[in-house]
């Protein structure tokens, strides 16, 4: 809304508008109540109002208040709820009026960077960083953002430069420990991400996508070395989150260290021994009954959870449901044949398929 302003004679005003004993031009009392009548006129309008006499005349001007900037406490709740459709146009509001307000600055550029419109985000990032500056951990998460937005965008050089100053604002920032780990990771630099990853681990020993990212860094890094390490990591990662993608792609690389395992003294074949321990398997649960079944399963899964050295053949373990000693190559494989008789399709991640599937032909021949 645009504002007013006129000028009209004293003489002109309809003084009947005003009351009796106030309608003589020039008079104090005139001026009085005219000055009243306008007030009461744009009163509901709010906005500022100047009414000034000189010269034998009325000098009005309306201007309306300027427009109240959204508060962050009325759209923080809207960010935590992921109504981002409502957020935006209060952020955008709110920058207009304030444009280097930090955390709009901040949350906008979050969204573009979200949305895939990282030039755009990079832009509310930079200047965010500069705005967020009085904060030190505000400064160090506009970093983050940022250093995320540029590695979006395949600029791993100012990823690295913004997660670095992150760092070095907030050195038990887990995220951006992590988040420069997974980019040294991406830029062959194994040993550097995986360092990074233990400092984050350090600050949040629970974070689950560090530990899968450091088992992953440390098999790529030296599988020999620190398979065993990597094979815990993995362990935990399933154990704390048994299900969905994260807890399918930990299953998938303690897979790939069992195949390993297995293939390590026989690379060119089968392992007959696995074959043998699969068909004992397969004979052994044939004439079983279902309960007893679910028993010898949930007991031998249960040691395999505290890991099995498949390549040890020394190892001899004692069952509760099974007479005799087994060693832990022959408990992987009774896990593996009772894994497949309750979820054929599925896989156990033990490495003993092939060799499972060669049992299967000689039992059924």
């Amino acid at each position: 809304m645009e504002g007013t302003a006129f000028s009209i004679e004293e003489a002109s005003f309809d003084a009947s508008l005003l009351p009796e004993g106030s309608r003589t031009p020039g008079s104090e009392a005139f001026h009085r109540a005219v000055t009243d009548y306008f007030k009461k006129s744009y009163a509901s309008m709010g906005g500022q109002l100047s009414v000034v006499f000189a010269a034998g005349r009325i000098e009005l001007a309306w201007e309306p208040a300027p427009p109240e900037a959204p508060a962050m406490a009325s759209i923080a709740p809207l960010l935590q709820q992921r109504r981002f459709d409502e957020a935006r146009p209060l952020l955008e509001t709110l920058l207009q009026l304030q444009p280097e307000h930090p955390e709009a600055l901040y949350n906008l550029g979050v969204l573009a960077s979200e949305e895939g419109r990282l030039e755009e985000a990079r832009l509310l990032l930079r200047r965010a960083v500069v705005a967020n500056a009085p904060d030190a951990h505000a400064q160090a998460n506009a970093q983050v953002a940022l250093g995320l937005a540029s590695l979006r965008q395949e600029d791993r050089a100012e990823a690295r430069q913004a997660l670095e100053a992150a760092i070095e604002l907030e050195p038990q920032n887990a995220f951006a420990l992590r988040s420069l780990g997974s980019l040294l990771v991406i830029a062959g630099a194994m040993a550097a991400g995986a360092e990074r990853f233990r400092q984050a681990l350090a600050v949040v020993p629970d974070d689950l996508i560090t530990t899968f990212n450091l088992a992953q860094a440390l098999l790529e890094l030296d599988p020999d070395e620190h398979r065993n390490e990597a094979d815990r990591l993995l362990l935990r990662v399933i154990e704390a989150q048994p299900y969905g993608e994260l807890a399918n792609k930990a299953k998938d690389l303690r897979g790939s260290i069992a195949s390993r395992d297995l293939r390590a003294e026989q690379p060119d074949g089968l392992r007959q021994d696995a074959v043998s321990y699969c068909l004992q398997a397969l004979q052994l649960f044939e004439g079983m009954d279902q309960q007893r079944f679910l028993a010898v399963l949930s007991e031998v899964a249960a040691v395999g959870q505290g890991g099995l050295q498949i390549n040890e053949p020394g190892t001899s373990r004692s069952l509760k449901t099974l007479p005799g000693s087994w060693s832990d190559l022959a408990l992987a494989c009774l896990i593996h044949v009772g894994m497949k008789r309750l979820m054929p399709n599925e896989d156990s991640g033990l490495g003993i398929g092939a060799e499972y599937e060669e049992a299967v032909r000689l039992h059924q021949g």
